[in-house]
């Protein structure tokens, strides 16, 4: 794939918000800083970003391309999508840098957008599926997963994240407590009873 002079603008213009924002508050960062650290000028930054949110979403959508050309199939059974689940969470791995930088700045809200906006379109177009709320569910507990592991620095076991994900998306089996049993016979016998009510 050949990259245009407009793609590596948009990459300097990304990793120059992202590099401000390890030292600077998001609010005072300007779009002044961000061509200067990135060697543009303001007029090549408007000409792709309206805002620096703007630049935050294509760095999302940028990397949802990426990891969408890494996919070599289509999903076709519950072992496709356990891969695809062990992938993103690699791939979280890899751009938690950024992920903590947004939780510093207080703009995970960014990234819970971008996956609720990337669930709808699933349920819609691949999935057919009319329920979306369902998809809203399933986007707030992978983000809320993703946020805590990426809090931890990934510290935490990548097999408990995956198996979180693959019991949301596929349900798992839940073992009902064992309670112990109060209504005995002889208690039942005890107890206001229904008249004409038989009882075994």
């Amino acid at each position: 794939m050949e990259y245009t002079s407009g793609d590596y603008s948009r990459h300097y213009i990304v990793q120059a918000l992202f590099k401000l924002m390890e030292t600077d508050d998001y609010t005072d960062i300007r779009v002044t800083d961000i061509c200067a650290k990135a060697g543009v000028g303001r007029a090549t930054f408007y000409r792709y970003f309206p805002s620096k949110e703007a630049v935050i979403k294509f760095y999302f959508e940028s990397r949802n391309t990426e990891f969408k050309r890494g996919q070599q199939y289509k999903p076709r059974c519950k072992e496709d999508y356990l891969d695809i689940i062990e992938n993103v969470v690699d791939a979280l791995e890899k751009n938690k840098r950024e992920i903590r930088l947004l939780q510093k700045a207080h703009l995970e809200h960014l990234y819970f957008d971008f996956m609720n906006e990337g669930f709808i379109e699933l349920f819609k177009n691949e999935l057919d599926h009319g329920n979306l709320f369902l998809a809203a569910g399933y986007s707030g507990a992978i983000f809320n997963i993703s946020m805590r592991w990426v809090q931890s620095d990934c510290k935490e076991d990548k097999s408990l994240v995956v198996s979180a994900i693959e019991q949301i998306t596929f349900g798992g089996r839940r073992t009902r407590p064992k309670v112990k049993k109060f209504f005995t016979r002889e208690r039942r016998l005890n107890f206001p009873q229904p008249k004409n009510q038989v009882i075994d």
